[in-house]
């Protein structure tokens, strides 16, 4: 398990619940000046501090520190649904797995506490749970996607994202993301 972060107490503490079930969980974060660390450390997370490389550097960054053949990279407001667990422990241990490089999951996107059923917002399909040698996040400003060699299948089970709790905090990550984006 491997999760970036920076300043998410508010967040981090639903995401791990929602994994303590994982072998290891690896937290690399960039200077929080909140919680952040504490909370990772009470869930048994190895709790690394580097300065901020970019999204997609600094998650790749966090898997290669995993011991883990498979790794399932998150984002701290992020959360594994119990089938999405379910599903993931089966998967892993499936003899299937040899051939593949990475699965694919649906994601649940929620706007100010409500599931955005529409508008692109589901089933916003992520490639996250990934083998670590076959696969690694393409260096991006932003819109991270994962570049890999080999077989990508689906789960069916949803990964559930909290990215949007305020329209303050909406307002300020589009802004965040188109001046990223304009940069590509």
């Amino acid at each position: 398990m491997a999760i970036i972060t920076i300043d998410e107490e508010r967040n981090l503490r639903r995401t791990l619940e929602s994994v303590k079930w994982a072998d290891e969980i690896v937290v690399v974060d960039s200077g929080s000046k909140d919680r952040t660390c504490d909370i990772a450390r009470e869930f048994g997370a190895k709790v690394m501090v580097e300065p901020w490389k970019g999204f997609a550097a600094q998650k790749n960054s966090a898997i290669a520190k995993c011991a883990s053949e498979w790794v399932l990279s998150l984002d701290a407001d992020e959360e594994v649904s119990a089938e999405l667990a379910h599903e993931i422990r089966a998967a892993i241990g499936g003899a299937e797995m040899s051939a593949l490089s990475a699965y694919s999951m649906p994601r649940k996107n929620f706007f100010l506490g409500r599931w955005m059923r529409h508008g692109g917002f589901y089933p916003d399909r992520k490639t996250r749970l990934l083998r670590k040698n076959l696969a690694r996040f393409e260096d991006r400003p932003v819109h991270e996607s994962i570049a890999y060699s080999g077989a990508v299948t689906e789960l069916r089970a949803p990964l559930l994202h909290y990215a949007y709790p305020s329209l303050a905090g909406f307002i300020g990550h589009m802004n965040r993301y188109s001046s990223l984006g304009a940069e590509m």
